[in-house]
């Protein structure tokens, strides 16, 4: 018997669903408090459901489509790495971060990357395959289970979520609902590497998201040698269409900046940098490479993230930095995938 996953049943049709499998009319509400507020996903240990129906739905429906979980804690306790294995050779990652008073989860929309930024290890293995919409929502569901308390999610681990919007829109809609895990939406960030056709989607359906845009540079000739999209992508283009977007919805942009040592890193692109987000009207999220033996690049030294931070503020440029957290387990953004090349 083909197993049904759980978040593919539409609300609407849960009742005709017990029916048709003759369960009580309300089992899968049962299910679904279980699962979305009580952050369960075994049925055994759903109490209010008998033993018979429990094992009768272990039979015929799943929560969990991943054949593996292994965990991997930084030896800091900043942060999980989850490593979900979808098929022989082929897995997603994901990444609990304890932040101070809250806890964010790092999730992918892909196995693997199509897009191939130069600094990201990723992308070095190429695209496996789109995650599913419960692969996505799976993901929060299984490490919610796990004790973690999630406030904040981001798609920033594997993939270009905006090469997926099939699967990752509906996944927003679980995310989010109140009738689902019921995030804020403030608190929920989907990262792109700057896709056209994805942002005039969003545009054309008038979807507002918190966007994050990773630059790379400013400047469009290094761009397209540290981020091939730029090629059909062209990062001029790119920001007017952002820009349109932002215009519609009051979102704060931002732009996810990784400095690379002798690429990106000097006062004039901190001026270019400046530039894009006074046009965008955008804050900068400063981030220093993680580096890897397959990353062609090196990180920038304190004094120069310091400065190029400086340079930014300096133009009333809204500057953060990202600290790194799991680079002993390789969870540091940009180096999710090492499972896909092992």
């Amino acid at each position: 018997m083909t197993m049904i996953n759980f978040f593919d049943i539409p609300l609407d049709t849960y009742k005709s669903w017990c029916a048709s499998h003759k369960l009580p009319a309300f089992t899968l509400r049962q299910v679904h408090e279980w699962v979305t507020k009580k952050n369960t996903i075994s049925f055994d240990k759903m109490t209010n459901i008998s033993v018979k129906n429990q094992a009768k739905l272990s039979e015929i429906l799943t929560i969990n489509p991943f054949k593996t979980c292994q965990s991997l804690p930084a030896s800091d306790g900043s942060a999980t790495k989850y490593i979900f294995e979808l098929a022989n050779h082929v897995f997603i990652e994901a990444v609990a971060i304890q932040e101070k008073g809250y806890e964010t989860l790092c999730i992918s929309s892909q196995a693997g990357c199509p897009v191939d930024c130069k600094f990201c290890l990723t992308g070095v293995g190429g695209l496996k395959k789109n995650l599913s919409m419960p692969e996505i929502v799976a993901q929060l569901a299984v490490i919610l289970s796990k004790g973690h308390s999630i406030t904040h999610v981001v798609f920033m681990g594997m993939g270009e979520p905006l090469l997926n919007l099939k699967s990752v829109l509906p996944a927003l809609d679980w995310l989010q609902s109140d009738w689902g895990f019921n995030l804020s939406k403030r608190h929920i960030t989907v990262s792109t590497s700057g896709y056209l056709a994805g942002i005039k989607e969003l545009i054309k359906n008038n979807i507002a998201l918190n966007l994050a845009f990773s630059v790379g540079s400013a400047n469009p000739k290094t761009r397209a040698t540290i981020m091939p999209i730029e090629e059909r992508n062209p990062i001029v283009e790119v920001a007017q269409t952002l820009a349109q977007y932002c215009n519609m919805h009051n979102r704060k942009l931002t732009l996810e900046y990784t400095l690379l040592k002798h690429v990106n890193d000097d006062l004039e692109s901190a001026q270019q940098l400046a530039n894009l987000a006074q046009y965008l009207k955008a804050k900068v999220n400063l981030i220093n490479l993680n580096p890897h033996p397959k990353i062609p690049f090196q990180p920038v030294s304190n004094a120069t993230l310091a400065a190029f931070k400086q340079a930014l503020i300096n133009q009333n440029i809204r500057t953060t930095v990202r600290y790194s957290k799991g680079q002993d387990v390789i969870a540091a953004c940009g180096q999710l995938g090492e499972s896909n090349l092992s």
